[in-house]
């Protein structure tokens, strides 16, 4: 290190470490390269002109002991001690001691009558500034009186000793209170930079918080709209079935009143055929082609869950193992088919032949996947605990709620099927078959659905595919019914209405063989006037369901307004639950379209004798036509 700056490094201080100090430096290097040029112009002017006096001594002895006194404070660098408190004791100095060359030293007296209070005052309102002011009066009084003016460097010294000790009271107490108030500034800013910090952290858990929930709430809200869509594409699903359901019902319902006119009179024709009649051969195919159309309306009233049903306890295991051998002899050569079924029973309430068909239905359609290949159908049984993220995931699905099911499940080892087949499986008339109707899993949807159960398919291409069948559990335990032999006589008087005359004419005959009156009538009006005209001279009346001008609940209304005690069997195309719900009125018996002479006659006889054993019970007779060699078709 240099000797230059070494001096400049305690003289001025080290280097400043940030722009401020490296100004102050500056600015001090500056007054005192000032103050010495000062000093070396006030001696070159006192020689050259001794006349000015002792002012020219004073000045260059103030000029040159001041940097004396400032040097050490700034060397201390306290904190109240800075470049402005340096230039403030310059200035106060030069200004005392300019006065006091002009004005020339005072009283004793004077300077006490000052001091006395001044001090007081100093003393009770606690100023340092005021002490520091009144002894630099008195000193410079004192000093003016005890020494000449014009007294060289010395006399100079002294004075500017007590000036500056002066002065520097009023520095402590101007740039003291200064720094209190900045400390107290800058603890008070402190302090609010702490609560500001305090807040923005309480801000910024909250603000987490917030976020929190926030992607909480757009998690539910993705999760809500995921369900809504999930939702809509199952309402929009079960409108679908319902549309087609109805369709279905509404071609079925004609098309079952066209089969009563076919049916009962091939079978009327065969009851009047010899058994050597060249046509009776032609009949019989007739029968058989409209049985055929039978099956073909009842597969669409089950899609429209509209078909009849016989409810009854049915034990799940027992009707698999009595289709074992009609389903072996139905399907391929190359299918296995395996049964797991429980010990315990598995009891629903339901129409066994409608359980039936489901059963039928899907073993022969996962015999069609497997096609000619070697495979596998298995068929189980068991206790299903549903929960309702489970039913909301079947068909139909709806209204179930949470429980204990039975479950019937149809697994073949197939080839499966797409998503695009799995949307449409259940629609009516699609198949992926080169010949079919399309009808077999759109029945089994129906009857699923008339049985208030649902329905869940897994399938994967190329892994197969099970049909799982959920009922609700049976309260009650299997029964047999007998269906005894025997034919059925009665007597009686039957009005029949309908509005097809086929129908009126097959159903008059049919009664007519029972043994039975009969008057029919094309429509409400007609019964109407009928029975007003002899009330008690017809036993029972047959009518439809629907018909143009007068529906069946509007006439049985007016019918039973005149006799109320009218006995009454209802014809429908449509479910008997659908049928009784229109009514809104007891009836003695119904009849689903296509019916046959067999069913007809039970209901019949139980209209007519409602003493007799109610048909389904424990060894009730089965009455039958007297002769009819082939049915009309089940309902």
């Amino acid at each position: 290190m240099s000797a230059v700056s070494w001096v400049r490094r305690w003289l001025l201080g080290a280097p400043g470490r940030n722009d401020l100090e490296r100004r102050q430096a500056v600015l001090l290097q500056t007054i005192l390269v000032a103050l010495l040029a000062l000093v070396a112009v006030t001696s070159i002017v006192t020689a050259i002109m001794p006349g000015l006096g002792s002012a020219p001594d004073a000045i260059r002895g103030f000029l040159i002991v001041e940097p004396l006194f400032l040097i050490p404070l700034w060397l201390l660098r306290r904190g109240w001690f800075t470049l402005a408190a340096s230039a403030t004791v310059l200035v106060i100095e030069f200004i005392v001691v300019v006065a006091v060359l002009a004005v020339g030293p005072g009283t004793p007296g004077t300077g006490v009558a000052f001091a006395i209070p001044m001090t007081i005052a100093a003393l009770v309102l606690r100023r340092p500034g005021l002490i520091a002011v009144t002894f630099a009066s008195v000193a410079v009084v004192l000093v003016g009186n005890a020494l000449p003016l014009r007294t060289p460097v010395t006399s100079g010294a002294v004075l500017n000793l007590l000036v500056t000790l002066s002065v520097l009271g009023l520095i402590l107490d101007r740039f003291g209170v200064t720094l209190r108030d900045s400390l107290g500034r800058e603890m008070s800013q402190r302090h609010d930079l702490e609560e500001a910090r305090d807040d923005l952290a309480v801000q910024a858990e909250n603000l987490s918080k917030a976020n929190e929930r926030l992607r909480l709430e757009m998690t539910e809200r993705q999760e809500a709209e995921a369900a809504r869509r999930a939702i809509e594409a199952k309402v929009l699903e079960v409108q679908k079935l319902e549309s087609l359901g109805v369709l279905a019902g509404g071609i079925a319902h004609d098309f079952n009143n066209l089969l009563v006119g076919i049916l009962g009179n091939a079978s009327l024709a065969l009851l009047d055929l010899p058994e050597d009649s060249p046509a009776r051969q032609s009949v019989v195919d007739i029968e058989r082609a409209g049985q055929r159309a039978g099956e073909l309306a009842r597969q669409m009233l089950a899609y429209s869950g509209r078909s009849r049903l016989q409810i009854e306890p049915v034990e799940l295991s027992e009707l698999v193992r009595d289709l074992l051998t009609l389903l072996q002899v139905s399907i391929g050569k190359g299918v296995a088919i395996r049964l797991d079924l429980p010990d315990e029973p598995v009891v629903v309430d339901a129409d066994a032949a409608q359980i039936r068909q489901v059963v039928m239905n899907l073993v022969i359609n996962a015999a069609d996947a497997i096609g000619n290949r070697t495979g596998k159908i298995s068929i189980r049984v068991h206790h299903l605990q549903a929960t309702a993220d489970y039913l909301s995931d079947t068909h139909p699905g709806a209204g179930l709620e949470p429980g204990h099911f039975a479950a019937l499940e149809v697994t073949d080892t197939g080839t499966g099927m797409d998503e695009a087949t799995r949307t449409r499986m259940f629609d009516p008339f699609f198949t992926t078959k080169f010949a079919g109707r399309g009808l077999g899993l759109a029945a089994v949807l129906g009857i699923v659905r008339g049985h208030h159960g649902a329905l869940r398919v897994y399938s994967e291409v190329g892994h197969g595919t099970t049909f799982r069948i959920v009922l609700p559990l049976s309260a009650s335990s299997p029964i047999r019914t007998t269906s005894p032999d025997g034919a059925w006589h009665g007597s009686g008087r039957v009005l029949v209405v309908d509005d097809d005359a086929m129908v009126r004419t097959v159903a008059r005959r049919l009664l007519e063989s029972f043994g039975l009156t009969v008057e029919d009538v094309a429509g409400g009006p007609a019964a109407i006037d009928r029975l007003r005209a002899d009330p008690a001279g017809i036993d029972v009346v047959l009518l439809d369901l629907t018909m143009p001008e007068m529906n069946g609940p509007e006439l049985l209304t007016e019918l039973r307004a005149i006799r109320p005690d009218l006995p009454a069997v209802v014809m429908s195309g449509y479910h008997e639950d659908e049928a009784t719900a229109a009514l809104g009125a007891p009836i003695s018996g119904f009849v689903q379209k296509p019916f046959t002479p067999v069913e007809l006659a039970r209901q019949m006889r139980a209209a007519l004798e409602p003493a007799a054993e109610p048909a389904g019970e424990p060894g009730a007779e089965e009455p039958k036509a007297p002769a009819a060699p082939a049915s009309l078709g089940q309902g």
